[in-house]
């Protein structure tokens, strides 16, 4: 089956922008330095104040920490830090009003084992005001300490603003009332200067609320919460009478006709709910952006959205002052909007204009009275420039580039398919491809979750590296993953070294069947169930593979029901989805040997590269260990095995991503010569 290719010739990242960001346009002869692809951007989030006049965004400080800096629009690349840590960086931010604004922390320079919690704080935009809101700290850590009176970081969350012009801001507060219900959420009005607060929740909440939707005049409108199985209930409060009604209810993994999320309510206290479309192609029943009447219970006719070939993944932008919905951004295989309003529409054309080779996503605050919009452009070849869009003169203006350092042009392309499995199943994939003629040596690059979706269409530090050192990169988005279609996401459950590995398999054979991949030079690779992919992929075809990289991956099924191994799915998880997405530990026993890597170890002959985070809660370490062990008892003496201590799920230190990606570089170079 031929490519199809969706977003070429379009998004060709053109000479413009490389000629307005400083970059040569010749490519250098020596190789792009590994840390150059993993360090940390160099700018990041740049957002309009209410009044427009303001930019905030997070730049690199004197210490190397990240710190909130302040512009004004008129000269919007003279920032000045206003926030910052010595022990840590400044994560999310966001404006309170035109002189406050709100922040969480987060540490980059330790190992992800030992993160403490975000907390959150707020300041002033000339940096006075300083105060400490919620703690990083647990309710436990606390204890009688000087922090014992703020908020514990492990009880409260940031939600969101008011829009009313207080310093006030919007907490939601968790109870956990026993270990076999989920926690219960009430809702918090904090003071950003006093620190005190007092509860909004309206009375008569139903129990284990998960998350909350608030109309225009931020009072709680609708509910999603939980029960102690796998069941979803949506409320919504009565505005007339302020009494609470179910609208819908239903089993979070298999879902009826009629269910639906909600997104967003508009100033006419309509909802805003994604929902399977019945009308969707080809069978996929991908789900679409719906209008919702909670006083019928009746949804919209027609979707208000349909992405053909994706389920709806966005956001609605309501303006705070009007509640007019101005449009949706959304995610297909690349980012992308549909603009109501007809200025933001014109803005949208204008900037894709100026600005032709990259996705242009538009953000501001007042959208609707602003004289400026921010915009953030990047592409497969190009990582986030920002710029400020002066709607009066139609000027563009450079805010920042969040990695200068990279010279677009050396980049590679990337595509957006789509393959036909061997049981006729359509399912998506991206290829980046060097530069140069190939077929290339190939890596398939496999997605963890694996009930997830993968990488959209765009620039990605760890694809770009590969391709910089001569590789193609293919990253199927096999059966099981999410954001294409109940049909494609369904057609997953069970089939875990299955239908799930020979789509993969059959990804690789379509691109060596287009000359892009040499079928001499393949290896697998992955991280999390990525990282079991890569185990059963060398089981499974092993002429095919010369070689596997697994990174924190699962490598035995049993090992999921027989140790506590994941920090986000619990008991719950356990008895309810596993066995129905997985398999049944006891009904399913023999399947879930045949295709757990550990009870395959020695039909593995293929030289290996294994990583794991030493304090991984997700996926402990047992998974590495006997895995290793095994496949050194059965005579593979091509085991290259490293550990990352105090590292999680993943690497959150720059020097441990460049020791890790070096020794990826290295094993590449000694198996697929």
């Amino acid at each position: 089956m031929p490519p199809i290719s969706v977003l070429r010739p379009a998004l060709r990242l053109l000479a413009v922008l490389a000629l307005m960001l400083g970059q040569p346009l010749h490519a250098a002869p020596a190789p792009i330095p590994v840390q150059d692809f993993f360090r940390h951007a160099a700018a990041s989030g740049p957002r309009l104040s209410p009044s427009g006049t303001k930019l905030a965004l997070l730049i690199p400080s004197e210490n190397g920490r990240y710190a909130l800096a302040i512009a004004d629009v008129a000269t919007p690349t003279r920032f000045v830090g206003i926030a910052r840590f010595d022990d840590a960086d400044v994560a999310s931010f966001g404006w309170i009003n035109d002189e406050r604004l709100w922040f969480d922390a987060t540490d980059l320079q330790v190992e992800g084992g030992e993160q403490l919690a975000n907390g959150l704080f707020a300041v002033n935009v000339d940096g006075s005001g300083f105060v400490k809101l919620i703690t990083r700290r647990s309710e436990r850590q606390l204890g009688q300490g000087a922090e014992r009176d703020i908020l514990p970081g492990d009880r409260n969350t940031f939600y969101g603003v008011f829009n009313d012009g207080s310093d006030d801001v919007i907490v939601q507060h968790y109870e956990w009332v026993s270990d076999d219900a989920p926690p219960d959420s009430t809702l918090l009005r904090l003071n950003t200067r006093t620190r005190t607060s007092k509860t909004f929740t309206p009375v008569g909440a139903p129990d284990g609320v998960r998350s909350w939707l608030l109309d225009r005049q931020r009072q709680p409108r609708v509910t999603v919460s939980n029960d102690s199985k796998s069941g979803v209930m949506v409320h919504w409060r009565d505005p007339a009478t302020n009494q609470w009604k179910k609208l819908a209810s239903y089993d979070a993994v298999t879902p009826d006709s009629t269910a639906f999320s909600p997104l967003a309510i508009d100033a006419d206290g309509q909802l805003y709910v994604t929902a399977i479309d019945p009308a969707s192609s080809a069978g996929a029943r991908t789900a679409a952006l719906f209008r919702y009447a909670p006083q019928t219970g009746k949804i919209s006719d027609k979707p208000l959205l349909s992405l053909k070939g994706f389920d709806f993944e966005g956001n609605l932008h309501i303006d705070p002052d009007s509640g007019k919905t101005l449009g949706v951004t959304y995610r297909s295989d690349a980012s992308g909007a549909v603009w109501f309003d007809p200025r933001m529409k014109a803005d949208q054309e204008a900037v894709d204009k100026l600005l032709p080779g990259t996705v242009n996503v538009l953000s501001c605050n007042r959208c609707v009275t602003t004289k400026h919009v921010v915009v953030n452009a990047s592409s497969d070849r190009q990582s986030p420039v920002y710029f400020l869009y002066e709607r009066a003169s139609g000027k563009l203006t450079l805010i920042a580039s969040s990695r200068p350092w990279l010279d677009s042009a050396r980049m590679a392309e990337q595509d957006f398919v789509r393959i036909k499995a061997r049981d006729g199943l359509e399912f998506p994939a991206l290829i980046t491809r060097p530069q140069g003629k190939g077929p290339f040596p190939t890596v398939v690059l496999v997605h963890g979750g694996p009930y997830v979706r993968g990488e959209a269409w765009g620039f990605a530090p760890d694809t770009q590296f590969l391709a910089s050192r001569g590789y193609l990169v293919i990253q199927p988005e096999y059966r099981g993953s999410t954001g294409y279609g109940d049909t494609l996401f369904k057609a997953g459950w069970r089939q875990w070294g299955l239908a799930m590995q020979d789509d993969i398999t059959d990804a690789t054979q379509w691109a060596i069947s287009t000359g892009l991949a040499d079928a001499r030079r393949i290896a697998i690779a992955g991280a999390s169930y990525g990282g079991y992919a890569t185990m059963m992929g060398l089981v499974k075809e092993p002429a095919l593979y010369k070689a596997g990289i697994n990174w924190v991956g699962v490598t035995d099924i049993g090992l999921m029901y027989d140790i506590g191994w994941s920090d986000f799915m619990g008991d719950k998880w356990m008895q309810y989805s596993m066995p129905r997405m997985i398999g049944d530990p006891d009904k399913d026993a023999a399947q879930l040997r045949a295709t757990s890597p550990l009870q395959q170890a020695a039909r593995i002959k293929q030289p290996v590269l294994m990583a794991y985070g030493e304090e991984d809660t997700r996926v402990p370490m047992p998974h590495g260990t006997k895995m290793r062990d095994a496949l050194k008892r059965a005579g593979n003496t091509n085991v290259e095995w490293v550990t990352y201590p105090g590292e999680g799920h993943g690497w959150m230190l720059v020097k441990n991503n460049v020791d890790f990606w070096t020794r990826v570089e290295n094993f590449l170079a000694k198996n697929l010569k």
